[in-house]
């Protein structure tokens, strides 16, 4: 989705505010009226190309821009912090929350979880999980705690563990380290892509635990830990590897499959869960966290003919070789 854009006009008013107001009707459409002229609380109103306040003062010919607000959805479970030490916080991403405040509105990952801190600061996160993906999220909540998962991410002492669906038959276990870019996408956008522009070395060890389904319709239960940490490697790997997770629109995903039975199923989000981190504490005692996996995904995999004890399996397996 795109965003309204407009100048502002000499009668439009002195702040952002003002002119959101002013102008609510005429570029609400469907958000409606309020939706429109509360744009600028939700962080979803753009001066000049950057974001904006209600009471930032505008000038005629100023460009104002509102994302529209992201639609969740319902029924979404909410942030859950599942644990804390010191300075350090394992959060659990819900798949339509983003990480970190977007254009398309405040809510997120690290503003949930200031408000269930009571903080008034954001916390920091350490790692990200696209929009459309689930789980386990590492924060800090100080500037020590910042410190040292840097420190431990450069030493490369963080390890995570995700668990996906794709489609297609994947068989045993191995590594994907084909090196990914950036490549350019119908309507203008940069994506990750193997062999893309500006391509650096990447690997994910992969292990496939459950085939389910037959003929076009079938898909594998994949273990998968990211040695590097490039942007949807994870995703863009699978695609390379002929088995491109479901609900990945981006790379090549289904939007929707077909069961055995002809029931056809629209995918909401990505197939992938972010099911475990490990960091070492400031002691030197390995912190382990797990996300569990959401019902829909269990539910994608027992709508697919899967065999549901194959989720332990893939939480009990090991994916090095």
């Amino acid at each position: 989705m795109t965003a309204a854009r407009w100048r502002v006009g000499p009668g439009d008013g002195p702040t952002v505010a003002d002119v959101l107001e002013r102008r609510a009707t005429s570029v609400a459409g469907a958000e409606g009226t309020a939706g429109m002229a509360g744009a600028a609380a939700e962080g979803r109103a753009f001066l000049n190309g950057r974001r904006a306040r209600p009471g930032d003062a505008v000038a005629p010919g100023d460009e104002l821009a509102v994302w529209p607000a992201r639609r969740e959805a319902p029924g979404a479970p909410p942030v859950e912090v599942l644990a804390r030490w010191g300075e350090i916080l394992v959060a659990s991403k819900p798949a339509a929350l983003p990480t970190e405040p977007e254009r398309r509105g405040t809510r997120s990952l690290v503003t949930e979880v200031a408000e269930l801190l009571g903080s008034p600061a954001l916390p920091h996160a350490a790692s990200r999980l696209d929009v459309g993906v689930s789980g386990v999220v590492l924060c800090a909540t100080g500037p020590r705690g910042q410190r040292h998962l840097a420190a431990m991410r450069e030493a490369g002492r963080i390890a995570r563990v995700y668990v996906g669906v794709a489609a297609g038959r994947v068989e045993g276990a191995g590594t994907w380290d084909a090196p990914i870019g950036a490549a350019r996408a119908r309507g203008g956008r940069s994506l990750p892509a193997v062999g893309g522009a500006g391509a650096k070395d990447a690997a994910t060890r992969y292990r496939a635990i459950a085939s389910a389904g037959g003929g076009a319709a079938v898909a594998t239960l994949l273990r998968l830990e990211p040695v590097t940490g490039r942007m949807h490697q994870l995703r863009v790997h699978a695609a390379h590897a002929g088995a491109p997770l479901l609900g990945d629109r981006d790379h090549g995903g289904a939007r929707a499959v077909t069961t055995a039975t002809g029931r056809v199923l629209p995918l909401a989000r990505i197939a992938l869960h972010a099911v475990e981190v490990s960091v070492p504490d400031e002691r030197g005692r390995t912190r382990a966290v797990v996300a569990p996996v959401p019902e829909e995904l269990r539910e994608l995999w027992a709508a697919l003919g899967g065999d549901g004890s194959a989720w332990d399996q893939a939480l009990a397996a090991t994916a090095g070789v």
